[in-house]
């Protein structure tokens, strides 16, 4: 569903940053903030209006989404595939690049496995 709070902290020192709603709050965020993990809700259109209360965007730790983890690799030029594992033995994650050069991430969820395929490219971006 979405990362843990230590995999999203670990993304931002790296740089992610969502490749949608740029620079927004999104009503589907997820966010935890003293020990409570939030979905925002409310309305998406015709214009966005949350929910929650601010200090939970503003105090809070982001925390992605499948979805955004997803989109991400694509919106990056990255095809990929996800593979589930015996039950119990998690996910791996392979992506392509445009030049052929491949990374791979192993987790025990999909989200932890698109995490560490994120992770490796961002490092290696440096």
């Amino acid at each position: 569903m979405y990362l843990s709070e230590t995999s999203a902290l670990r993304l931002k020192e790296l740089g992610f940053k969502r490749t949608y709603y740029i620079d927004e709050i999104a009503p589907f965020d997820f966010y935890k903030v003293n020990e409570e993990e939030w979905v925002l809700g409310g309305r998406i259109l015709p214009e966005g209006d949350l929910l929650a209360p601010s200090d939970i965007t503003i105090k809070g730790t982001w925390l992605p989404s499948l979805t955004d983890l997803m989109t991400w690799l694509a919106d990056n030029n990255y095809t990929y595939t996800l593979e589930c594992k015996e039950r119990g033995h998690g996910y791996v994650v392979q992506a392509l690049d445009s030049e052929g050069h491949t990374t791979k991430g192993k987790g025990g969820t999909a989200e932890l496995a698109f995490c560490k395929v994120i992770e490796h490219i961002l490092k290696s971006t440096r």
